[in-house]
Formats: structure tokens, sequence, C-alpha cells
């Protein structure tokens, strides 16, 4: 593992102060014997991002509960919880390089006729542009311990491995933008774009700078090779992908995707990060009947995802929700629509195959859905979740941090057994 920083400034440093004071995480309970939890969701949006020290009975990474009653909590990210500089050595305005529809990074690996092996020729190509210290800053051993460093909440006061996007030369962060785009679908890559700019637009309409596109970070964990295991790594606020190559079984997860605000405009641009993921999400909630929601009611309160950062395979022992089985055929097609909001976002040939597994008759007769809170996009607390033998997929809704008055979204995607490609997750 790479050594942090110095500490950041006190200016910074206050600021993350007033907003861990202001945000604690996922503060849910377990029910017990149902391997589900508990929450009051009328405590105010604290619950969104930040968390004081957990207490002795709070699961890993989960924050304080109102009730004083822990359990395993949404987490407010994987290992490494410690303040880091995020002020010094920025050179390149990451959000304008970002605006720029064009992706400008070598054209050296257009005829490589598969995707592994483009990906690890951009590698290569990005790996071209730093300096040596760079090199090595951004290149970590393949472990359990280096995939789990990755988070949710801004990176000023959760570690990420690599190097921070801000501090790489236009060069080399143009090699970024071309990497990315090809690890990713133009789905996704627009995802990642969006996201990046809704962190640019909370910067500039509050002032705030712990939210910026400068704090996104790259990683590989192992060496990229178009044979040989490795993941490339992709973290910032709001944002993390773990997009594995040549594993025993290749995936694009953990892939947490979350948006503050919902909608904004940016150089007259209108954009809506997660507009598609919620309308599939809310219509197949809404197509079900009332006996259906019913059925499909999860025991307790959320106001986290569940199993997010700091939550490596800790999924619950028993399923909830109502079974794909017990639905029509419009309401199963919702269904398969929802999962493939979450999947279109990995390249194409990862995933017509994790969706070849996701939607085979086997894998959705075992698949669940659920909901808890309500099934408003509107209400704090409202929460839907996809359990499957492999895919697992949250989306939670919680008051605003920046915008107390809106609601903004929490998703995680998951794979139960290929995250991080199958070869460490539990």
């Amino acid at each position: 593992m790479k050594r942090k920083k110095e500490t950041k400034t006190i200016l910074m440093a206050v600021a993350m102060s007033l907003v861990m004071s202001a945000c604690a995480n996922g503060a849910i309970s377990t029910t017990a014997g149902s391997g589900s939890t508990t929450a009051d969701t009328t405590a105010a949006a604290s619950t969104a991002e930040g968390t004081t020290a957990a207490p002795a009975n709070a699961g890993p990474g989960g924050g304080p509960p109102p009730d004083g009653q822990g359990g395993p909590g949404g987490g407010p990210g994987g290992p490494g919880g410690e303040a880091v500089d995020t002020t010094t050595g920025r050179v390149t305005d990451v959000a304008a390089a970002v605006k720029a529809d064009a992706v400008t990074g070598s054209t050296a690996c257009s005829s490589s006729a598969e995707t592994d092996a483009a990906v690890a020729c951009l590698a290569d190509a990005f790996l071209k542009t730093l300096t040596d210290e760079q090199k090595e800053a951004v290149q970590f051993d393949l472990t359990a311990e280096n995939g789990a460093v990755w988070s949710n909440l801004p990176a000023g006061n959760v570690k990420r491995n690599g190097l921070m996007f801000g501090t790489l030369s236009t060069e080399s962060l143009e090699a970024v933008k071309a990497l990315a785009a090809e690890a990713l679908s133009g789905t996704g890559y627009s995802t990642l774009r969006s996201i990046i700019l809704a962190d640019e637009y909370l910067t500039t309409d509050t002032g705030n700078t712990m939210w910026d596109a400068d704090l996104y970070y790259i990683a590989f964990l192992g060496t990229p090779s178009a044979t040989e295991p490795w993941v490339l790594q992709i973290s910032g606020h709001h944002y993390a992908a773990n997009l594995s190559f040549n594993m025993k079984t290749d995936s694009a997860t953990p892939m947490f995707v979350g948006v503050e605000p919902q909608t904004f405009t940016m150089d007259g641009v209108t954009y809506e990060p997660l507009a598609a993921r919620r309308d599939a999400m809310y219509t197949m909630l809404g197509s079900l009947s009332a006996e259906q929601q019913k059925t499909a009611t999860i025991s307790g309160k959320f106001d986290d995802v569940l199993v997010g950062p700091g939550q490596d395979g800790n999924f619950p022992a028993k399923e909830e929700g109502i079974l794909y089985t017990e639905l029509d055929d419009s309401q199963k097609a919702l269904v398969k629509a929802s999962i493939e909001a979450w999947v279109k976002d990995a390249n194409e040939e990862l995933s017509q195959e994790l969706l070849s597994a996701y939607l085979s008759e086997e894998a959705l007769s075992q698949t669940y859905i659920g909901w808890s809170g309500s099934t408003s996009y509107a209400d704090h607390g409202s929460y839907i979740r996809i359990s499957g033998p492999r895919v697992w997929i949250e989306f939670v809704c919680q008051t605003g941090v920046a915008y107390k008055d809106q609601i903004h979204f929490h998703t995680i995607w998951r794979d139960k057994l290929a995250d991080y490609g199958g070869s460490f997750s539990s």
C-alpha cells in the first residue's frame, strides 16, 4: 500500500469536520434473525456521507445509529479512512477536460480486436505519459486489501488508491479518458463523465472545495496485461468502478454510483446522470399491485446502501422481496430493464457476458425484487433492491448534503460471485 500524503490544510480539515458532523452515514440496525436492517428514516439527512467513529456495536464501516444498536452498515468507505491532502499538486483543469466530448488519447491501440487487449494497450499508453514517481504511485499489488480501498465519500477524508486526476498532465488526463472510454461502454463513460461534472457543479455552486472534478483517482491493481489478471480502479465522490480483466470472471463490480444534485445545468447542457437507473427501478416498483408490493416489502429501513464500501461479501443470508417468477410478463420485462440499466455501463463484451448470466431463466427464477420505506424517489429512505444468485443492486434516496431541500441518490451494483473478478471477494 502506498503511504498517505501529509495532513491536509486546516481550511480543508474544518470543511470536512463540518460535513462529517452534519452527515452520519447509514444509521441502520439489524433485525434479529432476518439478515435485514432497520433504521430511523426520520433522522435528518445526516445519514448520507461521512461518519464519526463507529461504536463498538456498529458493523464494519457503520455509523452511530440513533437507537444505539449497531449493524452491518452501508459503510462510509473501505479501508484507509484517513484525512488526505487534496490541495497540492494540481496542474490540470479536470472539469474543462471532461466537458470536452472528444477523447484524444492514443490511437495505437485501436487495432486490438478484443476489449481486454485494447484496455491493456491503453493502460500502457497512459503509463508512458507518467513520471517514474507517478508510475510507482499508480500501481498496486492485486490483493483483497488494496481492492477494498474505495469509497463514495469526498476524497479529502477517505483515502483512495493511485493518482488524483487533478495532478495529471493534460496528456496523462487524455490518456485516462481514452482508457476509461474503452474499459466502459459509451453509456458507462457518460455516467463517469457526468458524475465528475456533478462534483464540479457542487463546488462552483456552493463554494465548498471538498467536492471537485479534480478529486477522482485512477489505480492499477496488478500490472495491466492482455493475458494476466489485473484491476482498473477509478474512484471519487459518488463514483467507484473496479473493472477486472483476465480474472476468474471479468467483472465491473463493485460499482458505486451516486449523484447530487439529481439534475444540473453546466454551460447550457443539462445533466441527469442517474435518470435511467432511477426511472427503471421506480417503474418496476410502480408496476406491482398492492398485494405484490406487500409481498415485496423488505423488513427494516435504509438510509444508505447495505453492501457498500467496506462491506465486501456481506450479503444478507436470507432473501427478501417478491420472486421474479411471481410477476407477469410485463413486470418481468421491467426487472430485466432495471438490471440492464447498471450492467450496460460495462463495455459491450462484458455486459453481454454478464447479462447472459444474470438474465438466464435459471438465474431469474432465483431473483427477488424488494423495497422499503417509500415507493417514491421524492422521499428520504426510499429503497429498492434486486437480488439474484449473482446480481445485487441497491438504490436508496437520501436527503441532500449540499442541498438539504432535495433528495440525492446512492446506488451499488455488486456480483455475489465475481466482485473484483471473483479472485478474492468473500
